[in-house]
Order: C-alpha cells, then sequence, then structure tokens
C-alpha cells in the first residue's frame, strides 16, 4: 500500500503543479495593467471590496464583489477595471445596429429560400421555425437583472442598478395588463422610487405587493382610440393617459394584453412618430393564427424596428404547450435607440 499512496501523493503534486502552471501562463497572456493589479493585489493580501488605486499604473484595482450584494452597492463601472478600454453607451449602441442590419438581411434570405408569399410557406416549418426569423440580437449596454417572479410574470430589466442608483428625478413606468400577477411592478416599488400607472379593465385592483403612494390604478384598457366598449369598458391610448398624467416620457414601459399589442403600437407609432416616448419596451407578443397573421405580424415589426427600436432578449411562454398548442407567445424586451437626454439607456455612465 505505501507505494501506492506514494505513487497518489507524487500524482497529486504532479497535479498542482500543473495548475499553478496554467495560472501563470493564463497570467502571462494579460496585458501588463491587469498583470500588474493581479500581483499587486494578492502580493499585498489585501481584503476584498476596497477602492485602491495601483501605485504602479495609477490604475482602480478590480474589486471582488460579493454576488449577494445589492446591484445599487456594487463597484465599479466596466472602464474602471484594469485591463478595460472605455467604451461609451453610444457605440456600443453603433456597433449592435450594425450587427442588427446583418440579422434583418439573413431574415429577408430565409423568407425568399422558404418561400413566403407562396401558398407553400410556413411560418412555422421545423427548418424555419416562427420565432428564428425574429431573433433577440441587440444589446442592452448596462447590467441586466431579472425583476419579479422566474416564472410567467417576471421580466429582465436592462440597466436596472441605473434605476436604484436614482440618477434622474423622476422615473416612470406604465405598466398594461396586470390580470392577478404584479409581483414584477411590487418589485420594482421595493428596489427603487419609480412611480407605478397600472391599466387594466379585467381587474378591479392591483395586487397588494404593488399598491402603495407611488402607484396608481385604473380600470381602462389600452388600446387606437379613446371610446367605451359594448360591455362598458374604457380604452384609452397611451397619448391620452401621458397627457392625462403629465408624463412626456416613460423609463419601462410594459406590456402584456393578450394579442391587443398590434393595434395598440399601431396606434403609438401614428402618435408620436419617429421618437417613440419610452426607453425600454418589456412585451409580451401572441402569434395565434385567430390573433395575427404571419405576414401582418412581420410588416408590424419591421415597422418598430424602424422607429429605432430593437431585441435584446426573448423568453418564450411555454404555456400554450403544455396543451399541445404551439408556442404562439413569447416575451421580448426591446430597448429604444432614440430620445436623446431623455432616454437614460442611451446616455453615458461611465
Amino acid at each position: 500500500m505505501a507505494p501506492i499512496r506514494s505513487l497518489l501523493a507524487s500524482r497529486a503534486v504532479l497535479a498542482g503543479l500543473a495548475a499553478l502552471g496554467c495560472l501563470g501562463l493564463l497570467i502571462s497572456t494579460l496585458d501588463s495593467d491587469t498583470r500588474n493589479n493581479l500581483s499587486w493585489k494578492y502580493n499585498n493580501g489585501e481584503s476584498a471590496n476596497r477602492n485602491t488605486v495601483n501605485p504602479e499604473n495609477n490604475q482602480m484595482k478590480t474589486e471582488w464583489e460579493d454576488a449577494a450584494t445589492p446591484s445599487s452597492a456594487l463597484g465599479k463601472t466596466l472602464s474602471e477595471y484594469p485591463g478595460r478600454k472605455p467604451r461609451t453607451v453610444q457605440a456600443m449602441i453603433e456597433k449592435a445596429e450594425g450587427y442588427y442590419e446583418r440579422i434583418v438581411r439573413q431574415r429577408h434570405v430565409n423568407l425568399k429560400a422558404g418561400g413566403f408569399g407562396t401558398p407553400q410557406f410556413d411560418p412555422w416549418h421545423v427548418l424555419m421555425y416562427y420565432w428564428w426569423y425574429f431573433p433577440a440580437s441587440f444589446v442592452c449596454p448596462h447590467d441586466i437583472q431579472r425583476v419579479g417572479p422566474l416564472s410567467d410574470g417576471g421580466k429582465w430589466i436592462c440597466g436596472m442598478s441605473l434605476y436604484e442608483e436614482k440618477p434622474r428625478a423622476k422615473c416612470v413606468i406604465y405598466s398594461f395588463g396586470v390580470n392577478y400577477e404584479t409581483r414584477f411592478e411590487g418589485e420594482m416599488l421595493e428596489r427603487t422610487d419609480c412611480e407605478i400607472f397600472a391599466y387594466d379593465a379585467s381587474v378591479a385592483a392591483m395586487g397588494p405587493e404593488a399598491t402603495g403612494p407611488r402607484s396608481t390604478f385604473h380600470p381602462y384598457f389600452v388600446g387606437r382610440t379613446n371610446h367605451v366598449d359594448a360591455q362598458g369598458k374604457q380604452w384609452k391610448t397611451l397619448k391620452t393617459l401621458m397627457a392625462e398624467n403629465g408624463h412626456d416620457w416613460i423609463d419601462i414601459l410594459k406590456v402584456d394584453i393578450e394579442g391587443s399589442e398590434y393595434e395598440t403600437f399601431d396606434a403609438i407609432m401614428d402618435d408620436f412618430g419617429e421618437v417613440l416616448p419610452f426607453s425600454q419596451l418589456q412585451m409580451e407578443l401572441h402569434v395565434r393564427e385567430d390573433m395575427i397573421s404571419f405576414p401582418d405580424f412581420l410588416k408590424w415589426w419591421e415597422r418598430l424596428e424602424n422607429k429605432g427600436v430593437y431585441p435584446w432578449w426573448t423568453e418564450l411562454n411555454l404555456n400554450p404547450t403544455f396543451s399541445g398548442q404551439k408556442d404562439w407567445a413569447s416575451e421580448y424586451c426591446f430597448l429604444n435607440t432614440r430620445g436623446g437626454a431623455k432616454n437614460l439607456l442611451i446616455q453615458n455612465y461611465v
């Protein structure tokens, strides 16, 4: 047994030496500023989460943040990390727009190859599935966080730490279609100073987690025109609601209105022209055949793209598949690349 133990011990030593060698090789491939910061950190044995400057290159040293720390308390912007070149938000957006143009070209190549415009075209074909024509291939130039439940109803928010850090006097969220699920709205109220304006004529009130002095609810549907329908339900346009609330910009627009999103957004695009009045859009899209045809959806989608609103995240709603249906619903997160100084997400915070 002694020779075996000796052999195992020697192999362990060799494995340890190999690991150290790999670490040395990795460090040797880093740029000099990063190597200086790494060696200075460990040679001086300092604790994590301290803002100090490396005297060798006058750069802020990398912090090792605890993953459980709230995002508002985390360390530095991306450009402050050693070895990183500062990159402005506008530069990231411009680069993403170039990539996105390639995606649009690929979409039309695939449409042509699939016979779009002919009776043979099938948007649910196994080789080019419906949602594959519309990938979320843009970029969120800030941190991304899940807000609300991990299940249906939660949202992926671009730049959540910006809302937590309160870089502007007023943060405004509009929520169309709350139904029974308001945990997203509740968490936004808890973590930020944002004000929420929610609308849904199918319920009498929001859930208890989303009520309070910064939460306003009205039993209205949002749509193309202002009217009262045959069931006595009040419908209002986004333009009307913003005027009533005294708003000219929305930070987060959340929409889940079960197929009415197309008519509603046609009205929004008609009413607001080339600059839509929100920074980011969280919207569930419904493409069941009785809601919208593929050609109409394609036309609607590309009209939204032409307004400078691009998808950076998507998440299929698999609930229809549990009853044997196609997966005709999907959550999308969009970034509005227009809006100038009103749009928090396209400003440079570096």
